[in-house]
């Protein structure tokens, strides 16, 4: 195709996506035509793209602010509740507190009507390393639909967080599994034993610094089982 046929086409092509459909149904040559109406649908499918690949990202970045806004204010409500309980900065999906006020902290969460976090979603522990356990929890109201994570550290050398199973019935069963492999002792869990493992079972299985035991009751223990690599 010819470089004057080219423009031709791109220009018909701008003046129909403006709405000047003429400028391609006057094209005398029916090849030329042709070719500028299949140029015409593929710029419509750009723009479309285009569009869509917008409202998408300015709905994205709505969502993001969205959950900031609501993350800083539940960490203001607490702070005001319960001065010197946050930890450190909170971002868009977690909240950072110290374990000393965390019952008060969960009964007032699940009570207060702003907030109603009445579901306590999971729980589960972590251990970023360098001595430093977490407890994480997912926090979601019924009611309001909204979310919010807190996390809650403490060092190996004292692992001890308040236990909330009073608070969410649920936290029964997380709190036992996150003792039974990383070792934090929720502080008045009414049963607080393992739950997975056997009551004598040496360690914590999911710490850094776990050391598989050679056998159990002289069973020996697997270390890797067949098939698993």
């Amino acid at each position: 195709m010819s470089e004057d046929k080219e423009k031709m086409i791109s220009e018909a092509v701008e003046k129909a996506l403006q709405g000047d459909m003429d400028a391609i149904n006057n094209i005398e040559d029916r090849i030329t035509r042709s070719k500028a109406k299949a140029a015409l649908v593929k710029a419509k499918r750009t723009r479309k793209t285009e569009e869509a690949s917008s409202e998408e990202s300015e709905v994205s970045e709505s969502k993001v602010e969205e959950k900031l806004n609501f993350s800083q204010n539940v960490c203001k409500k607490i702070a005001e509740k319960f001065p010197e309980s946050i930890d450190k900065e909170q971002n868009k999906d977690w909240i950072q507190l110290k374990p000393e006020n965390w019952f008060e902290i969960a009964k007032w969460l699940k009570s207060n009507e702003s907030l109603y976090f009445d579901s306590l979603q999971c729980n589960t522990g972590m251990d970023l390393g360098e001595g430093i356990l977490e407890s994480r929890y997912n926090l979601h109201s019924m009611k309001h639909l909204h979310k919010i994570e807190i996390r809650i550290k403490v060092s190996v050398e004292k692992p001890d967080i308040p236990s909330v199973e009073e608070v969410w019935r649920v936290a029964d069963w997380f709190e036992r599994e996150t003792y039974d492999m990383f070792g934090i002792n929720f502080i008045g869990h009414r049963d607080l034993r393992r739950i997975l493992l056997p009551e004598d079972w040496e360690g914590w299985p999911l710490r850094k610094d776990y050391e598989e035991q050679e056998t159990y009751h002289g069973i020996v223990v697997p270390k890797v089982k067949e098939g698993w690599e």
